[in-house]
């Protein structure tokens, strides 16, 4: 909505006002509904909302079936806890037992899918092909609570270094930014002989981002591939820090 002085009268783009996703009581209402879910279901919208708003089917299906039963358990937060921080109009999403999560389960494809046409058919996220996207900020954010807050920078470092594996060269360039972000949250954690590779991505990420001419962002990835490296850099990785 804006004015118009070429007019003298208050316009607006309509398309942009319908392609408003749902309103906030209306989001509410989808924040509910994952208390419905099934327990794996509501585990893959958990690593889904490590990835943002948008994510790839293939990488989240990745990710579950890369991770152990044992990471997702010790990944996820208490009910109690959950529901303190959420709010009652978020926590009902908790009233399934999540303590039990993690238990015998079908880790085949048909499960997955039928996970992504459960949170879609529920109305939790749009699925386009391969691209899916929340269908609004609260639910990122609820399934976002379910990770532990000791364990989230862990977990999505976690959760980017299976995709750094896993994905196609291909599908690793179109997602570069995303899983460096992942990486970088645990970068505090990594050991020496990962830092060195730390570093490159950040410098491959860098370098990407100057070519879109994202010069801030760019600063970024330079920066915590130098941090990366640390005081010895220069010594271990001279041409990268260089670079950097």
């Amino acid at each position: 909505l804006q004015f118009n002085f070429g007019v003298m009268k208050w316009t607006w783009d309509e398309d942009a006002v319908n392609s408003k996703i749902v309103t906030e009581n209306v989001a509410s209402v989808l924040v509910n509904k994952m208390n419905r879910l099934q327990e794996e279901t509501q585990r893959m919208l958990m690593v889904a909302s490590c990835l943002g708003s948008n994510f790839r089917k293939s990488a989240v299906v990745e990710v579950m079936k890369n991770i152990s039963r044992s990471e997702m358990r010790s990944s996820m937060r208490s009910v109690s806890s959950t529901a303190a921080t959420m709010g009652s109009s978020s926590a009902s999403l908790l009233s399934s037992d999540l303590s039990n999560a993690c238990t015998d389960q079908d880790d085949s494809d048909s499960s997955y899918a039928s996970s992504i046409e459960e949170f879609e058919g529920e109305g939790l996220c749009e699925v386009d092909n391969e691209e899916c996207r929340f269908m609004h900020d609260q639910i990122q954010s609820a399934a976002f609570e379910l990770i532990s807050p000791e364990q989230r920078d862990s977990f999505r470092g976690r959760i980017g270094s299976i995709l750094l594996q896993t994905l196609s060269p291909e599908e690793l360039e179109a997602s570069l930014f995303e899983v460096v972000g992942l990486l970088n949250c645990a970068a505090s954690n990594v050991t020496d002989e990962k830092r060195v590779e730390l570093a490159r991505m950040n410098l491959k990420a860098g370098i990407k981002a100057s070519e879109n001419a994202a010069f801030d962002t760019a600063k970024v990835y330079f920066k915590a591939g130098r941090e990366a490296l640390g005081s010895r850099g220069w010594e271990g990785d001279y041409s990268t820090m260089l670079d950097l």
